[in-house]
């Protein structure tokens, strides 16, 4: 599972970006609050338990919606394919297919969600959903279309990149996952929004230290939330400045090894030669950080 899953929901969605970012020094994170995220599982046979028998499957051009009723797995059916048609867009992802469809898991309630064996074995207990393989586990509440958008991306984004790279560049993963998820959730905007506006605009973590550690920890802490802040609105600046397609190509350069400076330069010529240069006008980017 992902920390993602864990600032989307519950506390996570309470504030977002309302104040502007002015230029600020560049303060270091502390080492010890800084470490690996654990990459995306994968397996053959789910470890989760899954709905139980009589559920309801829907199906889509890209998903398996599994609910109790009919009702809710066609409800969370349109929500997936416009989350998902907008991710592809927004990463300009035109020519890139799923190999199959993703599964995706609707309990019924949080405390059905709370019995999975595998969601207490992983410390997921507090939080509004997790992936794991090609598939997302999540339960109906207000905020599921937000922690829905969250799983679904880094679904996609894994995919494309492969898992083995998608481990590499986890500050671009989790980015993305915030910004769709931003873009799906007016509540979720607003607590990046306020975490930005604290947290990260008046002591932005250096781009050196952005990319290459990731905070520590299963559980929602400061570090954790300026982080995720952080990436999801340096994703955005490059999405919105650099445009969809250059990002396409940025990833894709990245994907096929190219260092983070040479992926920059091919993606953003005119705009940026390397991350260097991408912070410094992220740095001067006038906005609420998404």
């Amino acid at each position: 599972m992902t920390i993602s899953s864990l600032l989307r929901f519950v506390p996570l969605q309470l504030c977002l970006f309302a104040s502007m970012f002015f230029l600020h020094g560049c303060v270091p994170m502390p080492q010890d609050a800084l470490n690996d995220l654990p990459p995306a599982a994968q397996a053959d046979v789910p470890p989760y338990q899954g709905l139980e028998p009589g559920h309801k499957t829907y199906e889509t051009a890209h998903f398996l919606i599994k609910a109790y009723t009919t009702e809710t797995a066609v409800a969370q059916s349109v929500i997936c394919e416009a989350a998902y048609s907008r991710i592809m867009n927004d990463l300009g992802l035109y020519s890139f297919a799923p190999a199959k469809p993703y599964n995706v898991y609707v309990y019924k309630d949080r405390d059905e969600y709370l019995r999975d064996e595998y969601v207490k074995k992983t410390k997921s207990e507090w939080t509004g959903g997790m992936v794991y393989g090609n598939a997302i586990l999540i339960y109906e509440s207000e905020g599921s279309a937000a922690v829905l958008t969250h799983e679904m991306t880094h679904l996609i984004f894994n995919e494309f990149m492969g898992l083995a790279n998608s481990v590499d560049f986890k500050w671009v993963n989790e980015g993305v996952a915030v910004y769709e998820e931003s873009r799906t959730s007016a509540v979720s905007r607003a607590a990046y929004s306020q975490r930005f506006s604290s947290m990260v605009s008046p002591n932005p973590i250096p781009f050196s230290q952005m990319v290459t550690l990731a905070p520590q920890g299963e559980q929602q802490t400061g570090a954790v939330e300026r982080w995720y802040a952080q990436a999801g609105s340096a994703v955005a600046f490059m999405i919105k400045e650099g445009g969809t397609l250059g990002f396409s190509i940025f990833i894709t350069r990245l994907k096929a090894g190219d260092t983070m400076d040479a992926a920059v330069g091919a993606a953003f010529p005119g705009l940026w030669q390397n991350m260097r240069e991408m912070e410094k006008a992220w740095l001067l980017y006038n906005s609420s950080g998404f």
